[in-house]
Formats: structure tokens, sequence, C-alpha cells
């Protein structure tokens, strides 16, 4: 609590609104950015989902299309009878294939795709045309018709015809319709495989039509698209047929792909690697396309998005900021203002406050304050007049108290000589007198000059020189330029008087005393010093102001702080058996201040 009380109102009211209007914008620009960040999720899914559909199309157009050419020859009654018949002289077959058989091969010319073309007979009769290695997935013979044998061997034989039950004319008419896909183990070929039946109840052949696997999946189909995203085919048994990039590897969950309730077309957003995942199924083959984009593939959009939401969100920030310095440097302008005329009254000035046209808190505030500020000059101004009668009432009193203690040791000491009868003596002292109290009286007037100051003392040193002869010695060191400056009467006197009656007159011996007189090094004051070698005495180290020196010496510090304020007056330093120092300040006053009252608030 006490750190936000220091704080000024200003920083407050800029970290309050700052505060506010930096939550507001982030909190807009941030639900913003996520609305238009779902939009741009759920428009790239919704395009890549078209994509993926139109792949699909074009392979299932490609693959059907070719599936329609040999639809075309085994439905031939002519082609299947001429596969079907028993011959017995090479010269029948010999017509037989070159007026039917022979024409299913002119797709491997025709077609681009297509690379090879084998069928798979069941007739003895018909003999073996074209080298069959012993994968007949990759043979590169043209007009390939082989004997059965060799299909039993294929992973798709097992899958498709092994268990065929001839007698049964519903499963043989299902083949027939069936659509039948395979991918070679080097997955550079696509197979179609279709049975050739006799009167639809007696399988005499299969035909493969082996097509070119980059030219059904690949042509320039995936181009356009980033090189993260990877397509690829899976069998219903959940076996990979093609990889668009055979270098990466499927992210996806392929058993939520296989399941048998799964649906036939879908997505989802993998947890570990965040990609989107989209598939659909072919309902003749049964297989499954699917379609894995990166999520920084999804969201490409969407970067230039946050960092435009980004820029914004900083604009909106910048001008927040700036209007609320604004705005908080008008509400708390005045305050301000009147803060730092408060702080520039601690000298007093009392100087009325800014003006304001306001009627708000404030401008009552200052208002307010201004009529106390007027209030307060004129108690000040009371004060100032019953201080000032006060002053000049005490410093007539101590003048009062301190001009008989003179008289009175000095008329003590002229009994002493005139019990002597040293009549010369009394002579100089009545004239030392004389001037004494000429100076001390001033014509009623509390100032004099320096120099008339100094010879006040002078006039005092020789009264008492005439008593004590030679048991004091007195210098004098006052420097020219202060000789003409005013003073208060009878500030230095009492001072060399004290270092007499308590120094000389109980110190065996001569006692030395020196009187100084100079500016201070700023010229802001003039000092003097009364410095004596006598007894000294022991002062509370607490307090070095004269307060029990003496009651005339107590006299003179309280009648110079009484005129000139608590800034001047008397320092009293000294030492038991070496002697004391006393140091006297006052203010240089106008050379004419004599003529005049001085005062000083």
């Amino acid at each position: 609590m006490n750190r936000i009380n220091n704080i000024k109102l200003r920083n407050k009211l800029l970290i309050c609104y700052g505060s506010l209007m930096i939550f507001a914008v982030s909190l807009v620009g941030l639900l913003t950015y996520h609305k238009i960040q779902t939009y741009i999720y759920n428009q790239s899914s919704k395009s890549y989902s078209q994509t993926l559909n139109q792949v699909v199309m074009n392979i299932d157009y490609k693959m059907n299309t070719h599936q329609e050419l040999l639809h075309a020859y085994i439905t031939n009654p002519r082609f299947v009878a001429a596969l079907n018949t028993r011959y017995s002289s090479p010269a029948d077959y010999s017509y037989q294939y070159l007026d039917n058989l022979r024409s299913i091969f002119e797709l491997e010319s025709r077609y681009p795709a297509v690379k090879n073309i084998i069928i798979y007979k069941n007739n003895m009769t018909i003999p073996d045309i074209g080298t069959f290695p012993d994968k007949p997935s990759v043979s590169d013979a043209e007009h390939t018709i082989i004997d059965m044998s060799y299909a039993t061997g294929q992973a798709w034989y097992d899958k498709y015809f092994a268990d065929l039950d001839e007698d049964n004319l519903a499963s043989l008419i299902a083949l027939s319709n069936a659509t039948m896909w395979t991918v070679d183990d080097s997955r550079s070929l696509i197979s179609i495989l279709k049975p050739i039946m006799y009167n639809h109840d007696q399988l005499v052949g299969i035909v493969e039509m082996q097509l070119k696997t980059r030219d059904i999946f690949e042509n320039q189909m995936f181009s356009e698209h980033s090189p993260g995203e990877l397509f690829y085919i899976m069998s219903d048994e959940g076996q990979t047929q093609f990889l668009s990039h055979p270098e990466q590897k499927p992210s996806a969950s392929l058993a939520s792909i296989l399941q048998p309730e799964a649906a036939d077309a879908g997505g989802w957003l993998t947890k570990h690697d965040r990609k989107l995942v989209l598939y659909q199924t072919n309902a003749s083959s049964g297989w499954r396309y699917v379609l894995e984009v990166p999520m920084n593939a999804l969201m490409l959009s969407a970067q230039s998005m946050r960092q435009f939401t980004i820029l914004i969100l900083l604009v909106c920030i910048a001008i927040s900021i700036l209007l609320t310095l604004a705005i908080s440097s008008v509400l708390t302008r005045r305050i301000s203002l009147l803060a730092k005329h408060m702080e520039s009254q601690e000298d007093l000035a009392l100087e009325l406050g800014p003006s304001v046209d306001g009627r708000d808190e404030i401008g009552l505030l200052i208002r307010n304050y201004n009529r106390m500020i007027k209030r307060i000059r004129e108690l000040i101004e009371q004060l100032r007049t019953s201080q000032q009668l006060q002053k000049e009432s005490e410093i007539k009193s101590l003048q009062a108290q301190i001009n008989p203690h003179f008289l009175y040791n000095t008329l003590a000491t002229i009994n002493w000589m005139a019990a002597d009868r040293e009549s010369g003596k009394i002579i100089k002292m009545v004239n030392n007198l004389a001037t004494f109290y000429r100076l001390s009286l001033n014509s009623g007037k509390p100032h004099l000059r320096i120099s008339e100051e100094i010879r006040h003392v002078q006039a005092y040193v020789g009264i008492q020189k005439v008593r004590l002869e030679d048991k004091i010695s007195f210098d004098l060191d006052v420097e020219d330029r202060i000789l003409s400056y005013p003073t208060l009467k009878l500030i230095l006197q009492p001072f060399v008087e004290n270092a007499i009656l308590h120094g000389a007159e109980q110190k065996e011996g001569a006692t030395r005393i020196v009187l100084k007189g100079y500016l201070s090094a700023e010229a802001s004051c003039i000092v003097f010093e009364v410095e004596d070698d006598g007894v000294g005495m022991t002062l509370p180290a607490h307090h070095q102001y004269v307060s029990h020196g003496g009651y005339g010496i107590h006299n003179v510090h309280e009648k110079i702080q009484l005129q000139y304020g608590h800034a001047y007056g008397v320092r009293l330093y000294s030492e038991l058996g070496k002697g004391t120092r006393v140091v006297i300040r006052i203010p240089v006053l106008d050379e004419h201040a004599n003529n005049r009252t001085i005062r000083h608030t």
C-alpha cells in the first residue's frame, strides 16, 4: 500500500488507464485472431478436402476408364469364344488370334499409361505367347498369353480366385462385377484384374492390365502443394499401395481408418505431430485415399494474418499509451501545478496558486487553497506586526539590563582608584567612561557603525587597563572594509569583559585578548572573534551556544537572534586551562542602516 501511495497521481492514472486499454485491445485482438484462425483452419480443411476429392476423382476416372477398356473385350462373345475354343491345329488358333485375340494388345500402344496386358488362360490348346519371367508383373514382353498356373502363384489370385466355387453362379456374377486392383512390390505398376467368363458360368481366363503408377497417381497431381504434404493409398487390408513421398512415413493411426464401421470419408487432427488427416474410400475397390497436411502448411495464410494482427495490436497499444498519457496529463495538469506551487511555498513566500476556471473538485480545491493563502497572509502580517513590537520591547529591555551591568563594573573600578588617590588614572578612566556611554547611548539608536563599536570596546579596555595595568594585553585585527558597516551596539564589549573578569583576573600572569573582525568567505555575513588565553571553562558538548556564560553575554546572543534571526548569534568554544574563543555572526547590512530601524523576519 505504501508503494502505491508513493506513486504520483499521473502515473497511477497512466497505469490504470493503460492497463485497461491494453487489456481491452489485447483481448479483442486475441479473440479476433482466434476467430480468424478458426475460419482459416475450416476453410483450409475444406480446401484440402476438395483437393483430395479431386485427386480421388482423377484416379478413379483413370482407373475406371482403363477398366472399361478391358470390359469391352471380356464381354465380347467372339473374344471369349476364341479364348475358350479347343483348337486342333495351329492354323485354326492363328486365325482366331489374328482376328479376335490380338486386338486387346493394341491398347498397349494406344494408351500411354498401359505398360503390359497379360491374359492368363485355362485352355491348354492355346500356346503361350511371349517370354514370361517368374514375376509376370514386371514382364516387358508384348502380346502375353500364358497359362493360368502362373497366376496361381500371385497374391491377388489367393485373394480373389483361390476359393472360387464355379458351381455357384452368384459368386461368379459377383466376381465378374468386382473391381480388383493391385500394386506390384516395386510400386511402379498398378494392375487391373478382370475375370473372363464364358456364358457367365465358366472362368476361362483372367486378364491383367498393368498401368504405370506415375501416369495414374502422379502427373503433376501434387505439384502445387507443399512438400510436407503426404498422399498415400491403402488397400482394404491395410497395405500401402502408393506414397507420394516414399521417404516419408504416414503419421495417421491406420487402425482408425480401417475400422469396418469407419465412415467412407472423414478427417481429424493428430496430437503428436499436429497434422490434418483427410481420407476417402473408393466404394468399388475398398481402397482408402489419405492426405496428410502439416499444420504450418494448413495455417500458412494464418501466419501472415498473425503477423498482421500483432502489428495492429502493437499500433493499438501504442495509440492507447499515447491517449492514456494525454488523458492523464489533462486530468493531472492542474493538480501538478498546484503541487509544484505548494512545494515552492517552503520558504513561506505564500504566493497565490494558479488560477482555474473549472468547477470540478480540482477547481474547488485550488480556489479554497488560494483563499487559505490569502487568510494566512493576513494572519502573518498581523503576527509580524505583533512580533516586531515585541522585539523592540525586548531589545530595549535587554539594553536596559546590559547598561547597568557595565556601569556597575566601571563605578566599582573608579571607587578602587579613588581609594588609592590615583587622580591621573581616574581622569583617563572618566574620559573613557564618557566615550563608552556616549557610544552606548548612541542617541537612542540601536545601531552604530562597526568602527564606533570597536571604539566602544577600546574605551572599555582602556578603563580596565587602568585598573589591571599589565595583566592584560589587547590586540585588534579588524578588516578596514567592514568598519563602515552597521551593527547592533554593545555586542562585543560583554565578551571582552568576560575575558577580563573570568580569564585575566583569575589567571596568574598576563592574559592576551585578541579581537578579530572580517567578512566570511562567501561574503554573506560579518564574523567577530574574541579570543583569550585565560583559564577557560568546561562546556557541555551539546550546548555550544551561549546560555550560561554570564548575564550580559546571554543577553547579547538573544539580542542578535531577536534582531537578525536564528542563523546568527554567538557560539562559544572553551577548554579548561587553555582559554576561550567566542564567535559572533551578524549579517552584512546596508551602510545606511544605522540611520533607521532594521527589521529581520
